[in-house]
Parts: structure tokens; sequence; C-alpha cells
């Protein structure tokens, strides 16, 4: 049997690769200690080495490549889910895929939840590069600052509706549900989500913002939000579509919306809350097409499958099938008992 060897450790490769002294590490790591930063923190705080000195070692340690400003593609190619202001949060960008392989360019390879959040995200297996903040926020600004969204382009030129919503005001929120630019605007929300596979929308309202997010496989994604301006004009669209009283706004509510895309039909149960922001919106997606899955297809393994096909066979017991919002328990439910038929 053949033992890897273990990673050389990065001030071992720093003082290897002439970039910095034993001593300098000595003093980091002293530092480090008193102040909870990682050993390269710790050596750019004291002008030891650059950024970009420490990324490349990490690079090195971890078997990735470095790409420079001009490795990386200009523009950015787009993923589905992954927004310009989730990538800047994390300080990633996408850099290539080819065929399931998504790669993405990230500042801090030693970050383990940002590859589990963009699998979920995505779909797709993730493989590291390593780059630059600051040529990472250049990409960036490349590609979406000078290339509108769709929602971009449905916002520009639509009035500021910020002064709607006072008691006086019920006939213009119906006025402002009715017009081509709010339409337009809710059905992407909704089209994009079924798109994504998404369970839930939740629209929130916050005090300079309104939040809009995506629950995939139980994760909540954030999107590409509207402007704060726009959140009467929303509310007010998406609860005319499920026949709510747009001028109770002090009471939770519950509607209900059909809609067909592709020629799938899909039930939205639609619940509206009042907060302190205005009313926060939680849309539940059913698409009719998707509900049914074999055993199969719900992503067991060949031996836990066997083992699971075992028990629900069993004349006794109970099977407790438990897990978030959205995380499929009725859909694992209904496989079963189609197997069981």
């Amino acid at each position: 049997m053949v033992i890897a060897a273990p990673p050389r450790l990065l001030g071992e490769i720093l003082v290897q690769e002439r970039l910095t002294t034993p001593d300098m590490i000595e003093q980091a790591l002293a530092r480090a200690k008193t102040t909870g930063e990682r050993l390269g923190e710790a050596l750019v705080a004291l002008g030891a080495v650059t950024l970009a000195d420490v990324l490349r070692a990490l690079a090195l340690q971890r078997h990735l490549p470095f790409l420079g400003r001009d490795e990386l593609p200009s523009p950015l190619p787009l993923v589905k889910n992954l927004s310009a202001k989730y990538l800047r949060q994390y300080t990633i960008c996408p850099v290539s895929i080819e065929g399931n392989v998504l790669t993405i360019a990230t500042a801090d390879p030693l970050d383990p939840v940002v590859v589990d959040d963009l699998r979920q995200a995505t779909g797709l297996s993730v493989r590291l590069v390593v780059s630059v903040p600051d040529v990472i926020a250049e990409a960036l600004d490349r590609t979406y600052d000078g290339a509108a969204t769709p929602l971009q382009r449905i916002v520009e030129g639509m009035e500021d509706e910020s002064g709607a919503g006072g008691e006086e005001d019920i006939n213009q929120l119906r006025d402002m549900a009715f017009e081509a630019p709010v339409v337009r605007l809710v059905n992407l929300l909704v089209e994009n989500a079924i798109e994504a596979g998404a369970s839930d929308i939740h629209i929130e309202p916050f005090e300079d913002t309104l939040r809009v997010r995506y629950r995939i496989d139980g994760i909540l994604f954030d999107q590409e939000s509207p402007p704060r301006r726009l959140q009467a004009a929303v509310t007010s669209r998406v609860k005319l579509m499920a026949e709510m009283n747009i001028a109770e706004r002090r009471l939770p509510q519950d509607g209900r919306i059909r809609v067909t895309l592709h020629g799938n039909r899909v039930d939205i149960r639609v619940s509206t809350i009042p907060t302190v922001h205005g009313e926060s919106i939680v849309m539940r997606l059913l698409d009719r097409g998707s509900v049914f899955l074999p055993l199969e297809k719900l992503g067991f393994g060949p031996r836990t499958l066997a083992r699971f096909d075992a028990l629900i066979r069993r004349p006794h017991g109970i099977v407790l099938v438990t897990g978030p919002t959205g995380s499929g328990k009725s859909t694992t439910l209904a496989a079963m008992i189609d197997k069981i038929n």
C-alpha cells in the first residue's frame, strides 16, 4: 500500500521559494497565536510577504493552478444560480465549464463551504484554481458591470414606486400590478426559480433592500434582486396573481397561482406575512411534472438503495423521513409507496 506524503507546510514552501525567512515565520506564528490569524494573514500583516505570495504558496501546497490577471477569461462565463452578488461576497469567479465540471477561481482555497455551496447551486462538479482577490474583482467588474442582466433590463426605466402603499393608494397599487414591466419582472423571478429546480421563492423586504432567495435542495441561495423601491409593485403583482386582497397589509394571507412553463403545469402556493418593512412573501413551487421520481433516481448509492429497498418491504416497523422545508420528504415517500406497490 502506497501512503501519500503529507502536504508541505505553508511556511516551509515560502522559505523554500525564498519569499521569506525562518525567523519571519517564527514571528508570524507568534503573532497568529495572539491574533487568531492564519499564518499567511500574519505574514502579510508583518509585511514579510505579499498576499499574492501566500496564495501562490497555497496553490503549490494544494496542487492547484494559480492564475494571474491575463489568465482569467474576459468576459467570464455566466453560470445559472451564481449571481454577481454571491460571487463578490465569496471572492470567487467562474473560469470555465467543461462537460459536468465547473472551474472556479478562488482567493481562499481552504474554504470547503464554498465548494459545497457551488455544487448544490449548480449541480456540477467543482474544480478550484487560485487567484488574487483584486484580480477576481476586476474580472467580475468587467463581466457584470458591462452587461445588463434580464432583470436589470426590465428594471431600467421603471418609475420609482416607493411612495405607493398608503391607505389611499389601493388603485395605484392595482395599476402598478398590471404594468408590463412589473408583470415581466415577477414572471422572470418565477421562471428562473422553476428552471433552477427551486422549491420555494422568498421575497423579503428590509430597510434598504428587497431580498430574493431560492430554496434549492433545502438550502436558501441569494439571487439577483429588484431594487427596494419596487417592493410595493412586486408584492401587489404577486397578491393579485394569487387572488389575495391587496388592500390588506396587516394580516397574513394565503393564495394559489397556476402557471404553465414549457408545457409543465406548476402550482404555486403563496403566503404573505406583515413585517416592519413591508410584507414578506413565500411562494412554494409544486411542479406536477417533476413531483414523482422513482426511488432509483433519488441519489442513493447502490448499497444504501438495496438496504433501503429491503427495509420498506418488511411487513412490520416504521420508516421516518425527516428534513427541512423543500428537502424532498414528500418525493421520497411517494417513491417508497410506488416501490412497494
